[in-house]
């Protein structure tokens, strides 16, 4: 059974879910694998999270973005967590090249949220 929060010596920690977005110039390999890299740093960097605080990972990519999976990438860089993958659907709105994850994590932050990493080209709500 899932709960939100375990106890770990006697101490609770949450789980919690973090979210971000990157947009790049171009669909290569390399562009998707430098953006990835790029926002998952940064989100684990604002949130003072360790890759031993990782318990999966979810992306998110437009379908413009073909020649690579942000999974991959991570695990070419030697970042071993569970990760899932999937193409967002073509809408009249969408933000292009644009590589979206959610982090889920153990949060030993008490009494801080967690911070979104939404780097440019990209914003937290789709546009209108």
């Amino acid at each position: 059974m899932f709960s939100p929060k375990e106890n770990v010596a006697s101490r609770t920690v949450e789980i919690i879910a973090v979210r971000g977005a990157v947009q790049i110039e171009n669909d290569t390999p390399k562009e998707i694998a430098e953006g990835t890299l790029l926002v998952f740093n940064n989100i684990l960097e604002k949130n003072k999270l360790h890759r031993r605080d990782l318990i999966s990972l979810f992306f998110t990519i437009t379908p413009d973005l073909k020649s690579e999976l942000p999974p991959l990438a991570l695990y070419e860089a030697g970042v071993d967590v569970p990760t899932l993958c999937a193409s967002e659907h073509k809408t009249l709105h969408m933000i292009p090249r644009v590589i979206r994850i959610m982090i889920h994590a153990k949060w030993k932050l008490e009494n801080k949220n967690p911070i979104n990493v939404y780097l440019p080209g990209t914003t937290q709500s789709r546009p209108k």
